[in-house]
């Protein structure tokens, strides 16, 4: 079901422990919520070891977590990737204490680290094989089945442009 490899980073016991503290911190309905998008499986591993260190395999149905991001507007007129690293103990929610909390841990700077390796390679790869562009531009117009991108900020609405001379200034003395 999912690959352990070389490259995952290995977590000491307090680390784990520490994940497993802020994993009983959150809520039932966060749990819950955790345990709808992994599935009862992987939730009771999870459960005991929070700090995922495994690689799930690439899949054409999985659930997708829920939130608002520029990304989506790209993602209508490119083909766009998502690399998804534990950063955080398992159910932890966003924009909460549990996230702030485990921002300078090592298991957080190892994922970012690992992210990092893997949104590089795959750049080169698609650097180095141009084909797979072609590929995931064809596969973008073939999910999106006629549709296309509608922005909708009315056109007549622009940022201000603003030179340097004219901005506030918002440092704190």
């Amino acid at each position: 079901m999912f690959t352990v490899c070389e490259c995952l980073p290995e977590f000491k016991q307090e680390e784990i422990a520490f994940a497993k503290a802020i994993y009983e911190s959150t809520s039932a309905e966060d749990k819950e919520v955790a345990k709808k998008q992994v599935g009862s499986l992987l939730d009771k591993a999870l459960a005991n070891h929070p700090v995922f260190n495994q690689i799930a395999p690439m899949s054409k149905n999985a659930s997708f977590m829920t939130g608002s991001t520029d990304v989506a507007d790209v993602s209508w007129n490119v083909p766009t990737a998502q690399c998804v690293t534990a950063t955080w103990a398992y159910a932890t929610p966003f924009h909460t204490w549990q996230a702030v909390a485990q921002g300078k841990t090592e298991y957080a700077h190892d994922a970012m680290l690992l992210a990092g390796k893997a949104i590089a390679a795959t750049a080169i790869e698609m650097i180095e094989n141009q084909e797979l562009i072609s590929q995931a531009k064809q596969e973008l117009e073939d999910r999106l089945e006629g549709e296309s991108y509608e922005c909708l900020v009315p056109s007549h609405i622009q940022p201000p442009n603003y030179s340097e001379s004219e901005q506030e200034d918002y440092s704190v003395v």
